[in-house]
């Protein structure tokens, strides 16, 4: 079997390895079209303590210690300047995103799966030539992917405008932090993922966007301005921001199959899911481990691609529903500011209660796809 993996992020390089380690005679490469130094975003966050938990990507590394990751046990909401805090539930473990792709990058090319940057993708019809199987798991990168129509995606924008900043600024619980000016609702949720940095994502409404003239300020300066709202967080830490991550709307891309022919779809190339429930990075290791249980259960690659689709559209379309709920409570968040802390933290906890419960659904698939 030859397989193309495009895009050497968290949902590729789990299934390249992992597939590799299941068919080790297989040819699986991997194509990226950025640099090698170039990974995007801060930090990410994943369910338990490697190397027990495996939905987390750092049980699947030698020395997870090695990428300094930091642990989770609190949530607090802070509303009218009152802190809420309480239990995650479970542990939760915020870590680096450049760092963990750097380390995941490094565990495929030690098996023997070779990663090439800055590459020109072939046309369709010449990956169908050369491949088996073509593996994309480009991430929301996917939207300018030339593949068959059946795997065009459904592309959605969000209303709110969001940017994702780093601080030196240390959270030891989850935050979600509600603060109110004279230009409207800005909402902060951060924590920390090293012993270093923290991850500071900030949202608010296209409105308070716009009467914060956030769209005509120099990138230090929108950053200097949201550092003065979350001042009561942030202290004198300054909020950081990278190239290529400017305030944007919030895109959701979703599809209603995974596959057609020799293509298949994983990670945020299949569904993407908002920022304000997580699980994005456990959904790439869950679908992953699902498309390498299916592959390695027979010989006909057609039937194991039927297979996958099968389990794999169901679970993200469950995602879906909770990120939507989730973002469509955080775009209302207007409505409720008025409320009591503990009214707003019910409401939060609230937001997600109609649909069924994501975790069972990723837990019930991993251990499927591990023959638990």
């Amino acid at each position: 079997m030859k397989i193309l993996v495009i895009g050497a992020g968290p949902a590729g390089l789990i299934f390249a390895s992992q597939m590799k380690k299941a068919q080790p005679d297989w040819d699986i490469r991997i194509a990226e079209k950025s640099t090698e130094q170039e990974v995007l975003g801060w930090g990410v966050v994943l369910p338990g303590r490697p190397p027990q938990h495996p939905a987390n990507p750092l049980s699947y590394l030698d020395q997870p210690e090695l990428l300094d990751p930091q642990f989770l046990e609190e949530f607090k909401l802070v509303h009218n300047d009152q802190p809420n805090l309480m239990s995650t539930g479970v542990t939760l473990c915020g870590v680096g995103r450049r760092v963990l792709v750097q380390a995941l990058r490094a565990t495929c090319v030690a098996a023997g799966i070779p990663v090439s940057y800055e590459t020109p993708l072939a046309s369709v019809a010449e990956l169908e030539a050369e491949y088996d199987l073509v593996v994309v798991s480009n991430g929301i990168n996917h939207k300018s992917l030339a593949l068959p129509p059946a795997l065009a995606p459904q592309v959605e924008f969000g209303n709110n405008k969001y940017i994702w900043y780093g601080t030196t600024q240390l959270f030891d619980q989850m935050n979600l932090v509600f603060r109110k000016n004279g230009n409207g609702i800005f909402i902060g949720h951060s924590y920390k993922y090293s012993s270093t940095m923290s991850t500071f994502i900030v949202e608010c409404s296209q409105e308070t966007y716009v009467r914060a003239e956030l769209e005509s300020r120099s990138e230090k300066d929108a950053a200097a301005y949201i550092a003065k709202v979350f001042q009561a967080e942030l202290g004198e830490h300054a909020l950081v921001s990278q190239p290529g991550q400017g305030w944007r709307n919030f895109m959701t891309l979703s599809h209603d199959v995974a596959r057609d022919g020799k293509f298949v779809l994983i990670g945020d190339a299949l569904q993407s899911g908002h920022f304000s429930i997580g699980h994005g990075t456990t959904m790439a290791v869950v679908v992953a481990q699902l498309l390498v249980k299916s592959l390695a259960s027979g010989p006909d690659t057609a039937a194991a691609l039927e297979n996958f689709n099968a389990r794999a559209v169901p679970l993200v379309q469950l995602f879906k529903q909770h990120a939507e709920a989730s973002r469509l409570w955080f775009e209302s968040v207007g409505e409720r500011i008025g409320l009591s802390n503990e009214e707003l933290t019910a409401s939060f906890d609230a937001r997600r209660k109609e649909a069924p419960p994501l975790q069972d659904a990723l837990m019930a698939n991993l251990g499927y796809a591990l023959g638990r």
